[in-house]
């Protein structure tokens, strides 16, 4: 399956060096960033892919396909927004075995981490909210999760475009790991980010 991930110098060096690249586990959890929906990321991979490698827990993303088109990032305007400024990134093509590989909607990624439940309209949305909240807290974290399997819910590929959400607007990848045999195409790419500036940057 043809993949593009945006990774910073040092992973790329790293995948050089090693011949592999797994999720930092320590960075997921001092951040304890929607670390429950991540775990819960993860259950589901081992169910749908398989277990992970020894000591990895938490996944490599990449995208299947962007904007209802291709999946290889336009640095024209990745590069503004994404990083730091002044810093080194890699755009990389791999071609990563299917059955490695789940795919999922990233616009019902981003309801998760905000612990929504995923709809397809508002009235779906307001129907939910109020079996969800009748509930009991266990039962509501049944609910939830079995809500959640909806992320993965693009095959046959049906982009939903409306008020409420883009569904299939952009599928992007997740896989235990990203390994150098993969690797078919490398593009570096200085970031231009207005946002985020390098310590280096702050200082001048």
């Amino acid at each position: 399956m043809i993949l593009w991930t945006i990774q910073p110098e040092e992973v790329f060096n790293l995948i050089q060096t090693r011949g592999v690249y797994h999720c930092d586990t320590e960075i997921i959890i001092k951040k304890d960033f929607a670390l429950m929906q991540y775990n819960w990321l993860a259950d589901q991979m081992r169910k749908r892919v398989g277990n992970p490698p020894d000591g990895v827990n938490y996944p490599v993303w990449a995208c299947y396909i962007w904007r209802q088109t291709s999946a290889k990032p336009d640095l024209r305007a990745v590069r503004h927004y994404w990083g730091r400024n002044g810093e080194r990134y890699y755009r990389i093509k791999i071609d990563v075995p299917d059955d490695k590989v789940l795919l999922c909607d990233r616009n019902a990624w981003d309801v998760i981490l905000n612990e929504g439940l995923l709809s397809d309209s508002e009235s779906e949305d307001k129907k939910l909210e109020a079996i969800y909240e009748a509930l009991t807290t266990d039962d509501k974290i049944i609910m939830r999760n079995k809500n959640w399997e909806r992320l993965f819910d693009i095959v046959p590929y049906t982009p939903v475009n409306n008020d409420w959400n883009g569904k299939g607007e952009i599928i992007e990848a997740v896989f235990w790991e990203l390994r150098k045999e993969y690797i078919r195409e490398v593009k570096m790419f200085v970031s231009g980010s207005k946002y985020y500036k390098t310590k280096e940057a702050h200082k001048s």
